[in-house]
């Protein structure tokens, strides 16, 4: 439904007579360097402020510093930094002036107090800019003023607008092509653990991007950082110590085309649905026995199927109320005689969301028809799924500057997301037995993760050295409890009931399952600069040591009614599944509830890492070379049960150790101070993920497939090579052009197998693989052309992989790309911001090309290339983004923002091929479709 379309567009329009009445007052900008007088040295963080007006900038790495948008007149810059002297310098403008240069003298009487507070600000766009240009490896990055310009509101949307990063499942992410495993994250310098039970791979939609203070991704090795990855390392940096005191209250409502004001369904859940847990209401109780069949007394059996679980299958239907956002956040600054400072940043976030997407299209094929040139169906169904998520997040940080060298933070974050979802099936299932499918998913899942951390660092008296230090805690949780499916057939032309052809006692089943992963880590870093001769080299080194603990759980129950006569059987399978399972049918001689759970689905992990490392950062004239090594030491217990039987224990463990020496250097030439070029090499890798690890047996409703692990995965080893050359025309501007290569042994790919009538997805090692691309990253604003109130961003990438297979190997695709690769990545985005006016737009662009998300696995030793499975990829899709804000006074700012304003499908395709007549053809048959449907919403903020 694109109804919305055609009116943002024309808002968008509405706004072209301010956007051209501000363009046509002659607008110019001013620009110069500011540096200290006694050596000449830029002066990095120096304020430059309009007099009398809020309106002023930041010096970059070099010093530099530029206003835009001036009308003509006479103005005076007052330009300030903490210890040096502050200076006002006044000129005329009525044209472009450049060379306004301000040299800072020192305020000696300020010194010491002034070295605690002179901490350069990272969330604004100037500061990140800066770092990326300073850091020696290949690095992209979005800062907090970013965030705020974009509709963006958790971190997996904020990503996206990096260089060569999408987003599936609006939650992970791909770098540089490769899927979210081959990628890690941190937050303010810690490890965090996977949110997901199935996967090695962290939802980035749990964070709030209003917590953010900055984002980074490291996109090339070096030792300091954890060799656990090859597309990209992102490093969260959530906020620190504020710059002033501060209450900030925000509200936001909105909708989706496609779910507010249509009927919409869901099963009642707990009375804490709304703060994204479940109190009580649908877990087993913690007096339920170890195992159904260790339960022999009748009494009992009658009891559990009865009280021990929830027994409310009601479905109702409403009409959804809009979605809610609130956010509150207070920052508080203390600032002592004693040149000591306390901050400290809390922030609580909440949203309640709703969802529905129907007509889902979800098919399964069998394989193709080269006879007659037509798919075979297996199954084609189509859904509808409704999603109520609820948010909580809550972030509270404490900074304490105690003197001139040392410094100590203690960083809590802490985020919930609950999920309520119905999904119900419609469709034909086995198109070659023609059996007609109705079949309701009842899901309710909780997400949490924590992180907790004390840090410290620490400036060694009377010499060139900085130790730092961190020591963290943190845990993530993953419950399901009480997931309900309930499955009716009937043969296709039948007189029967659906209810009739049930084939068996486990047409309702109920899974639960949970998954609990701690993380406790601590690590130190020593940086001393050196003096060689005329060279002053700077070395780094470091420890770091991790210890994971996992539990996972999962229980598997139906439903048996074998106690029924014929004559109550066949009144009893006519009912709907809400009075099948009222009180008066259950109970032991009636329908009672069985427990088929597998033991060996059930696991617990331990895995303890260290790692050192070590480094120089030597500076040769114009070149700046990093070369380093990092060792890794990585161990992974995975125990579990190998039998299925309750009254038998085989518990056994399965040891993987690896030991890993990393090299790596990353080479920076300044050509001068706005062009440089990067180089850089380094061996990474990736670990196989507990999960994966695990022969545990998922089964996934949305693939109506099972999901499987494999205990003969084997680590990954990555050589990375990165070339780039960067650009800085002015202040908050850069131009990056780059290209990289990568070459992979055992890389892990996500496989499906059929297993005769249904598949089985699971992880595989291939052999080798290669991928290189060229990356393109352009922020510039538009005052050369005339429009000094526009900015554009454009982020684009191009990439090729392909895949070596074992000889002899029979594959569908010889030469197909890495699964998860995108061959190619574009964000842009177009930025109004007109100081004046106090309003600022977004239009916002992202495409990316089609991926595999599946690959396709015979599992014959020799099959016919005909009959081959094919693989399965996501289609491209453009989707177009719009914001608008508008300040009032100094307090209140009104936002409107709408999401996938195209609003295109979501759509899933095989493209299966065969040889006829000594010819190959290609076709292609669509696996799922479905449409999202735009999201607008309005928002207020309220600063008191």
């Amino acid at each position: 439904m694109r109804l919305y379309t055609p009116r943002i567009l024309s808002f968008f329009l509405a706004l072209c007579p301010f956007l051209a009445a501000e363009a046509a007052q002659p607008l110019y900008s001013v620009s110069g360097r500011v540096t200290d007088a006694a050596t000449g040295e830029p002066v990095t963080g120096a304020v430059v402020m309009v007099k009398d007006t809020y309106k002023g900038t930041e010096t970059d790495m070099e010093g530099r510093w530029r206003l835009d948008n001036l009308a003509a007149g006479d103005y005076t810059f007052a330009v300030s930094f903490i210890s040096y002297k502050s200076i006002e310098v006044s000129c005329r403008v009525a044209a472009d002036v450049e060379g306004v240069d301000v040299r800072l003298e020192s305020d000696s009487e300020e010194v010491e107090e002034v070295v605690v507070k002179a901490r350069m600000r990272s969330d604004t766009e100037i500061a990140m800019l800066g770092t990326i240009k300073a850091v020696p490896q290949v690095t992209s990055g979005v800062s907090a003023a970013q965030i705020s310009k974009s509709p963006d509101r958790n971190a997996s949307e904020v990503v996206r607008r990096v260089p060569g990063i999408t987003i599936i499942d609006d939650r992970f992410i791909i770098v540089r092509g490769l899927s979210q495993r081959y990628n890690n994250a941190w937050i303010n310098g810690l490890a965090v653990p996977s949110t997901e039970t199935d996967s090695r791979a962290f939802s980035f939609d749990m964070i709030p991007s209003s917590q953010i203070d900055n984002l980074l991704v490291y996109k090339s090795p070096s030792p300091e950082i954890p060799g656990d990855f090859s597309g990209g390392f992102v490093k969260i940096v959530t906020k620190g110590i504020p710059e002033e005191n501060s209450i900030e209250v925000g509200y936001s409502t909105g909708f989706n085309v496609r779910t507010q004001f249509r009927q919409f369904r869901m099963n009642p859940g707990s009375c804490t649905d709304f703060l994204g847990f479940d109190l009580g209401k649908r877990p087993l109780g913690r007096s339920f026995p170890a195992h159904m069949d260790l339960v022999t007394s009748p009494d009992e059996i009658t009891r559990l199927t009865r009280e021990g679980f929830n027994n409310d299958w009601r479905i109702r239907s409403f009409i959804p109320m809009p979605d809610q956002r609130l956010s509150f956040s207070m920052a508080r600054r203390w600032d002592t005689k004693r040149g000591r400072t306390v901050g400290n940043i809390t922030a609580v976030t909440y949203s309640n969301t709703f969802k529905g997407v129907e007509g889902i299209k979800n098919a399964r094929y069998g394989i193709y028809s080269a006879a007659a040139d037509t798919p075979i169906y297996l199954d084609d169904y189509y859904d509808n799924q409704y999603s109520n998520d609820v948010r909580l997040g809550a972030m509270h940080n404490w900074a304490f500057i105690l003197d001139a060298s040392n410094r100590i933070e203690f960083k809590n974050l802490l985020n919930i997301l609950g999920r309520n979802r119905l999904t119900e099936r419609r469709g034909i299932k086995d198109m070659s037995s023609m059996y007609y499918l109705e079949q309701t998913e009842m899901q309710y899942s909780s997400r949490l993760t924590y992180t907790g951390q004390f840090s410290g660092t620490h400036h060694l008296a009377g010499t060139d050295a900085t130790v730092t230090w961190d020591a963290g805690y943190s845990y993530a949780d993953r419950n399901e409890p009480d997931r309900r499916i309930v499955s009716n057939m009937a043969g296709i032309g039948s007189t029967d009931d659906l209810a009739d052809v049930v084939t068996g006692n486990d047409n309702i089943k109920r899974y639960f399952q949970t998954l609990g992963d701690h993380i406790a880590s601590a690590s130190g870093n020593y940086v001393q600069q050196l003096a060689w001769g005329g060279i002053r080299p700077t070395l780094k080194a470091g420890i770091y040591g991790e210890y994971r603990y996992r539990s996972y759980d999962q229980r598997e129950f139906i439903y048996r009614y074998d106690n029924l006569s014929a004559e109550e059987r066949q009144y009893y399978l006519k009912l709907p599944f809400q009075e099948m399972l009222s009180p008066e049918w259950l109970g032991a001689d009636k329908v009672y509830i069985d427990e088929i759970t597998r033991k060996t689905n059930a696991y617990t992990a331990d895995i303890y890492y260290g790692a050192a490392y070590a480094a120089l950062d030597i500076p040769l004239g114009k070149f700046d070379i990093y070369a380093g090594a990092r060792l890794e030491s990585y161990t992974t217990k995975l125990t579990r049960d190998r039998s299925d039987a309750p009254e038998l224990i085989l518990m056994t463990t399965k040891t993987h150790h690896d030991l890993n020496l990393l090299p790596s250097v990353n080479v920076t030439y300044r050509i001068d101070d706005r062009h440089q070029l990067r180089a850089a090499y380094g061996r990474s890798l990736n670990r196989p993920e507990l999960r994966e690890l695990s022969p545990t047996v998922y089964y996934d409703f949305d693939l109506f497939s099972e999901i499987a692990g494999n205990e003969n995965l084997r680590t990954a080893v990555i050589d990375n090579v990165d070339l780039r050359y960067e650009f800085y025309p002015a202040p908050g501007e850069t131009v990056s052009l780059g290209a990289f290569y990568k070459h992979f042994r055992n890389p892990i790919e996500w496989t499906y197998i059929d297993m005769g009538g249904s598949l089985r997805y699971m992880y595989e090692n291939a052999d080798r693989a290669q991928s290189w691309g060229v990356e393109l990253d352009v922020r510039k604003n538009l005052g050369f052309i005339g429009m000094p109130n526009l900015s554009l961003v454009l982020n684009a990438a191009w990439i090729y992989s392909n895949v070596t297979f074992v000889p002899g190997e029979v594959v569908s695709e010889p030469d197909r790309p890495m699964q998860g690769q995108s061959p190619y990545v574009i964000n842009a985005g177009l930025y109004y911001s007109s100081e004046r006016l106090g309003l600022d737009v977004a239009l916002l662009y992202n495409r990316i090309g089609k991926r595999i998300v599946g690959l396709g696995k015979s599992n014959s030793v020799n099959p016919d290339p005909n009959t081959l499975i094919p693989d399965s990829y996501e289609m491209p899709r453009n989707v177009l983004d719009f914001s608008v804000s508008k300040r009032i006074g100094r307090r209140v700012t009104l936002s409107c923002s709408v999401k996938d304003l195209l609003s295109e499908d979501v759509v899933y395709k095989q493209f299966p091929k065969f040889e006829k007549d000594g010819q190959m053809y290609r076709r292609e048959q669509v696996t799922r479709r479905y449409n999202p449907g735009q999201s607008v919403s309005l928002t207020v903020s309220v600063k008191l």
